[in-house]
């Protein structure tokens, strides 16, 4: 799990590729059924989309072909070029991910004729009371949203929540000596660095919302980070405090009928996550400078060096 290990006690890693980022794509290959060698190509989907505004991210090519399977090499083939201007097609459309949409419609054929244990698998058996099931340009839509959404979000809160254990060396202590504060601490940790900053909403009726009156159509920002520092709910806002009681209250996963859908995954995941980084080494410090995600909507962090002893 930690890498570049230059003594049996001691080491260095880039948390947030070497560790973090390896940790969802894993998960969400097994529970969508992506082979394994093909996960990689998650990563850069995720960054195309998600960091579009970003100089490394939108042309992320962090996969290599040679290892991946025969879905994933015909998926790269099609992956598109930048253009003159360095830019990418839009991400945000089909013709612009052409290369994940051809993964989506290949895999989602192959499930169906050949299902296994996966979540994807299950879905594409599926079928109603009336015989209808679940379509392959369906199941596309469906894997952009898995392999996207749930990708990034979960990269992105590990390496803010280590952010706030390097930066509070009592609340690491703390955590070592009571593990069994860790689930709290995840909270905190999406509470206080909240991946998803921003969502745009469009008002379907007029409404008053705080003395301001919303016509239909209006677009409506929600600010998630601004709600998970709102002082009038959490104390001391800006204060990374992993006994808080009510850290819980964050609204990193939104709420209402679109709360995230992988909310108790992602809680799983950091909770492991920083379970078994705390078990295993007995201190962790920064080794550098974190390299932050360029983005008005995700709290990302591309590189974060950190050294590590057993």
């Amino acid at each position: 799990m930690l890498a570049d290990t230059d003594s049996a006690n001691h080491g260095v890693c880039d948390f947030a590729k070497d560790v973090s980022a390896d940790l969802p794509l894993l998960t969400l290959a097994d529970v969508m059924g992506v082979p394994a060698p093909d996960r990689w190509l998650m990563f850069d989907w995720a960054n195309r989309v998600i960091g579009w505004q970003d100089p490394d991210y939108r042309v992320s090519a962090a996969f290599d072909p040679s290892g991946a399977t025969e879905l994933g090499r015909a998926a790269y083939a099609l992956r598109p070029s930048p253009g003159a201007d360095g830019l990418m097609p839009d991400p945000r459309t089909r013709e612009g991910m052409p290369d994940l949409y051809a993964y989506a419609h290949a895999l989602g054929t192959l499930r169906r004729e050949q299902p296994g244990e996966d979540v994807m698998s299950i879905l594409m058996s599926q079928r109603d009371d009336a015989g209808g099931s679940v379509s392959v340009a369906e199941f596309e839509n469906l894997f952009w949203l898995f392999a996207v959404a749930g990708n990034e979000t979960t990269r992105n809160g590990m390496p803010g929540g280590l952010l706030g254990l390097l930066g509070s060396p009592q609340a690491q202590e703390a955590l070592r000596a009571r593990p069994d504060g860790i689930p709290n601490a995840v909270e905190e940790m999406l509470r206080w660095w909240t991946p998803v900053m921003t969502f745009r909403r469009t008002a379907t009726c007029e409404v008053e919302l705080s003395g301001v009156t919303l016509q239909r159509g209006d677009k409506v920002v929600v600010s998630f980070a601004a709600a998970n520092r709102d002082p009038e709910v959490f104390a001391d806002p800006d204060v990374f405090d992993i006994e808080r009681a009510s850290a819980r209250r964050h609204l990193a996963f939104g709420a209402g009928p679109h709360v995230c859908l992988g909310a108790f995954l992602a809680r799983s995941m950091m909770t492991t996550m920083f379970t078994q980084l705390l078990g295993r080494t007995t201190w962790l410090e920064a080794a550098g400078e974190p390299v932050w995600l360029q983005s008005n909507f995700q709290r990302g962090v591309k590189r974060l060096p950190i050294t590590w002893r057993m």
